[in-house]
């Protein structure tokens, strides 16, 4: 345990230094979610998601509908629930979670075979990794998925190598946490599968999915009896093009924002096999005539899938094996309505590994530039989130509070923190579902979020428009591809410029209950 912390270190006062000026970021895309699931767990605490709440559909809906699985961020951020929701406490919780994920990361490198010298490196590259500084930024669980999981992988060796009775439930116990917090982590049980062929118990492994569900049954919510995970995620829209789509954002985040593909190419490049680079700039160039320069960005993560995977095989490395697999624990993901680059933190310390443990103590510079790199645009993305979160929460003071004051009846329509302060502030949320806004109400309308509503409601009367620009960058921008957060809106994590942040609308209701019809069909 020492010589692990010894090791990580070096990233955790990096973590700590690079994260602390953004405390007192205001909360952000599905922060409220998680903010609303912990303030409900200090009243009922065994059923985080019991309650209704309007999010992104425009519908008042049960939580456990809106986000089914993934109890146990609520649990995480109890804390912040007890501090009344306090940015600091949020974030500070998220910096806490990093810092015990850094420390994980470096045990589990121990674990699995690398020197103290390597493992720190582990934890360095994961730290300064751009999708962990991003996802750090926010409350959302994957942090803390990330932890879990590679908490989970380290008893496993443990359990492999001392067979003792504890180091199984303790990675039961891990194993299923993660599972209970981004239920797409199951898939860690096939690495976990592969380390143990050589004749230990897979105990772990079918212990894992038992835990699961006597916990999701025990949390489920009592009133909800709708579609599981799974089928859930099945009925959204798409089809096979969502699923390619998805499949090439798997493949190009490995390339923009997690040290994988850049690192292992410019490591590997001579030993790459020429028929995977062909066969992968043949199918690119291809595709790119429907997804443009993702379609090389993925070919460019393919070619690095497969050579990981040659590579293994041919000098028969179970271990590398094992981390190959636990690459791929976002790929359920594809069947999703989008596929942002958060879903794959969990995979992070496992990237991580393969690229330390493939580079020569020659080639160190390289991890270091690749750390500077990840550092630079880590840094941008928590300065764009910053801007759009802060804009949100100026809307807010600026557009619904004077209404408030006045004792108009103030609705909005939008999402992300927008919705968390403009609740805050006594305003409503509308929805496709009465009761509607009547004659004389105002509106107030985040256009960044997408919300449905203003797009099928027609009576009203626009009595203001505002703007925010931003300051550095932009993190989310449907029009530029950007969608740091969400791949509906692109795959680029962040771009330069000092354009609108967001924009927002102030209407007055005019009296035509226009949304009925629409609700009706």
């Amino acid at each position: 345990m020492s010589r692990a912390l010894a090791c990580a270190l070096p990233a955790m006062v990096l973590a700590t230094l690079l994260l602390l000026p953004f405390l007192n970021t205001p909360f952000t895309i599905d922060d409220p979610i998680y903010l609303r699931e912990a303030q409900h767990a200090l009243v009922d605490p065994l059923h985080p998601q019991a309650f209704n709440m309007v999010w992104s559909t425009d519908l008042n809906l049960r939580v456990s509908q809106i986000l089914p699985g993934g109890v146990a961020m609520p649990y995480l951020l109890i804390p912040t629930a007890l501090a009344d929701c306090a940015e600091w406490a949020g974030h500070l919780t998220q910096l806490l979670l990093l810092l015990a994920a850094l420390f994980a990361s470096a045990l589990a490198a121990l674990r699995f075979g690398l020197d103290a010298q390597q493992a720190r490196l582990v934890a360095f590259l994961t730290a300064a990794c751009p999708a962990v500084l991003g996802m750090a930024g926010t409350v959302m669980p994957d942090i803390a998925a990330m932890l879990f999981v590679t908490l989970g992988m380290e008893r496993v060796i443990a359990w492999r190598d001392h067979r003792k009775w504890h180091q199984a439930l303790l990675a039961t116990c891990w194993l299923t946490l993660a599972v209970l917090t981004r239920t797409h982590t199951i898939l860690v049980l096939a690495p976990a599968f592969v380390l143990l062929l050589d004749g230990a118990s897979f105990l772990p492994i079918l212990l894992t999915p038992v835990a699961f569900l006597m916990v999701s049954a025990l949390t489920a919510d009592p009133e909800f009896h709708g579609e599981n995970v799974l089928a859930s995620m099945l009925q959204l829209p798409g089809g096979l093009h969502l699923m390619v789509q998805n499949g090439f954002a798997f493949l190009a985040h490995w390339l923009l924002v997690i040290p994988l593909t850049i690192p292992w190419l410019a490591l590997r490049f001579r030993r790459l096999s020429t028929t995977s680079l062909v066969v992968s700039l043949l199918g690119a160039s291809v595709l790119s005539l429907r997804l443009g320069w993702v379609a090389f960005a993925g070919a460019a993560t393919f070619v690095v899938l497969v050579d990981i995977a040659q590579d293994a095989i041919e000098r028969r490395d179970r271990v590398q094996l094992a981390l190959w697999l636990w690459l791929f624990l976002a790929l359920p993901v594809v069947i999703y309505v989008h596929l942002p680059c958060k879903y794959l933190l969990p995979s992070v310390p496992a990237a991580a590994m393969l690229v330390i443990r493939e580079a020569r103590r020659d080639a160190r510079w390289l991890i270091l530039s690749v750390a500077t790199a990840g550092v630079m645009l880590g840094l941008l993305i928590l300065s764009g989130t910053r801007d759009l979160a802060q804009t949100q929460r100026r809307a807010v003071a600026d557009l619904i509070d004077p209404h408030v004051k006045l004792g108009e009846r103030v609705w909005f329509a939008g999402h992300w923190g927008f919705q968390w302060y403009a609740e805050l502030a006594g305003a409503s949320p509308v929805t496709l579902q009465p009761p509607f806004p009547q004659p004389g109400d105002i509106i107030v309308v985040s256009e960044i979020d997408l919300p449905r509503f203003p797009r099928t409601w027609t009576s009203r009367k626009v009595l203001r428009r505002l703007s925010y620009p931003n300051g550095v960058g932009r993190v989310m921008d449907i029009q530029a591809h950007v969608g740091f957060f969400s791949s509906i809106f692109g795959i680029l994590p962040w771009i330069p410029g000092s354009g609108e942040a967001n924009s927002f609308e102030v209407w007055k209701e005019s009296g035509h209950a226009a949304i009925a019809a629409f609700y009706r069909r």
